[in-house]
């Protein structure tokens, strides 16, 4: 399978370079919005942005500066296959360091994710990775996501992950420490329905998400978990443009591109959405204690493919596959994740707004939405 891949990928790479997609600096300050670092002397607008004065025992009033270590779930999206490529065979680089969720290359100023979000008024942040290289890698560090994962994958991936962390914070840190964990899986679920309807059914699906949630309640400590509802896949034929993009369409997610099953992904989609949205919202799951919460962050369960002033779908947010996320695509959905997290339960957005800016935590206590602590 893997000497197939690389194959595809040699025989694609035909095509002429793609330029590597990114914010220009003053699309990335606009991004920015309170945090542009236009002028490091000014103090930030955004209020609560320091630590607690002591160290909260409960999720429900954790401010972000409160974090000690982040960490990722998921597949190449979270791997961020591509983001930097500016050709086909780039693709197969995982570059971890610029992953919408958990890369840490540079700062702020140079990459939009957010640990480097946090990072800004939370210097010792740890666990973010950094430059290249797979699941287990050093740069890895707690981002064990894997290419092709699918959500059969997370109960493993769960069981790595607190093994990880365990072995790198020692017990005490690893128990008394805050953390923030990303989740996010599905895609490839979908891209797989028409082949194996029973393996990606919503039902596997959703049970799969419930066993991997369920080994992170027991096995870690003081954790708030963003669980990242899944995308729609569908989009994709608003994409399909070129003979590059439809080849890698097609080898990527041919059942959301065939006319014959396209449907079948639609309400597939949908009900993935629909299971994992009534699984996260019932208020016994996963509750018993109050160091550990999942918090839905819906923005991308309704996303539309980006568009140019003309209306034409905007490729520079994605990589040259026309399916995964560029550099630019990886800092749109780092500034969603951030705006939903500081947007009350209920409230959330499930739409990408790119004319949006990072917001700022509450002016009150400045705590990380919770389903309790929202009302």
């Amino acid at each position: 399978m893997l000497l197939s891949y690389i194959s595809f990928f040699l025989a694609c790479a035909i095509a002429s370079a793609i330029p590597q997609w990114e914010h220009t600096p003053a699309e990335r300050m606009r991004l920015l919005g309170p945090l542009a670092y236009t002028n490091s002397r000014i103090n930030f607008p955004c209020q609560t942005l320091t630590p607690s004065a002591t160290v909260p025992t409960s999720v429900h009033a954790l401010r972000v500066a409160d974090i000690k270590h982040i960490a990722a779930m998921g597949d190449s999206l979270t791997a961020a296959n591509g983001a930097k490529a500016a050709t086909i065979i780039a693709l197969l680089v995982e570059y971890r360091g610029v992953s919408w969720s958990i890369g840490g290359d540079n700062n702020l100023d140079k990459a939009v994710t957010l640990p480097n979000i946090i990072r800004k008024f939370n210097s010792a942040l740890n666990g973010f990775s950094t430059g290249t290289g797979n699941q287990d890698s050093a740069n890895a560090n707690f981002n064990v996501a894997k290419p092709g994962a699918v959500s059969a994958d997370m109960p493993g991936q769960a069981d790595l992950l607190i093994s990880r962390m365990r072995k790198a914070l020692g017990d005490t840190k690893f128990n008394t420490e805050w953390k923030l964990v990303t989740f996010f899986i599905g895609g490839n679920d979908l891209c797989g329905i028409c082949k194996s309807g029973k393996d990606y059914s919503p039902a596997t699906y959703t049970n799969n998400i419930k066993v991997a949630l369920e080994k992170l309640y027991n096995g870690m400590p003081r954790t708030f978990v963003n669980f990242v509802t899944v995308l729609n896949v569908a989009e994709l034929e608003d994409l399909h443009e070129g003979i590059v993009c439809t080849n890698m369409q097609v080898f990527l997610c041919d059942c959301a591109i065939n006319k014959d099953t396209r449907e079948q992904v639609r309400v597939a989609n949908i009900e993935y959405q629909k299971r994992t949205n009534a699984l996260i919202d019932d208020p016994s799951f996963c509750s018993g204690r109050d160091d550990f919460t999942i918090v839905r962050q819906p923005f991308m369960e309704h996303m539309k493919v980006p568009t140019t002033s003309a209306g034409l779908a905007d490729f520079t947010y994605f990589a040259p596959d026309c399916f995964h996320f560029s550099k630019k695509g990886h800092e749109a959905a780092a500034v969603e994740l951030w705006n939903n997290m500081m947007e009350k339960v209920g409230q959330k957005t499930s739409l990408w707004n790119l004319a949006d800016t990072l917001h700022c935590p509450d002016n009150g206590p400045g705590y990380i939405y919770t389903a309790k602590n929202s009302k």
